[in-house]
């Protein structure tokens, strides 16, 4: 026997606006580098060109190893160019499209917008 419901509302899906938010949020923090972006900008409160964000965050992925870029030698000036285009074409685009970020595609300059700073403070919620 089928029951009858009086309300069809009742019948529809609840809205998933909280988890699609939730879903973005953690899309957005998911990748180490814009973790990285994203503290790195916390820091520095002013914009920053993206050679400067491009460095800090290839020093980044080699731990124990730190100091200018050009200390390190031409080893690394490979994998900071592939940073630098994936921060470029992925990353920040991406920080960018969710508002965490303010990206100036014509003076390659990026800072953190509130959003970004939210994020940030959700990260380390889950940190602790």
């Amino acid at each position: 026997m089928i029951p009858v419901i009086s309300d069809p509302e009742s019948l529809t899906t609840p809205a998933t606006n909280a988890r699609d938010e939730t879903g973005s949020t953690f899309d957005l923090l998911a990748d180490r580098r814009r973790r990285i972006v994203l503290r790195y900008l916390e820091e520095s409160d002013a914009r920053v060109s993206m050679d400067d964000l491009a460095d800090h965050v290839a020093l980044e992925e080699r731990p124990g190893e730190s100091g200018p870029v050009a200390d390190l030698g031409d080893a690394l000036l490979g994998t900071r160019r592939r940073v630098r285009v994936a921060l470029r074409h992925v990353h920040v685009p991406k920080l960018d499209a969710a508002d965490a970020v303010d990206f100036d595609p014509d003076a390659n300059t990026v800072s953190l917008r509130e959003p970004g700073a939210k994020l940030l403070g959700q990260l380390d919620s889950i940190d602790e």
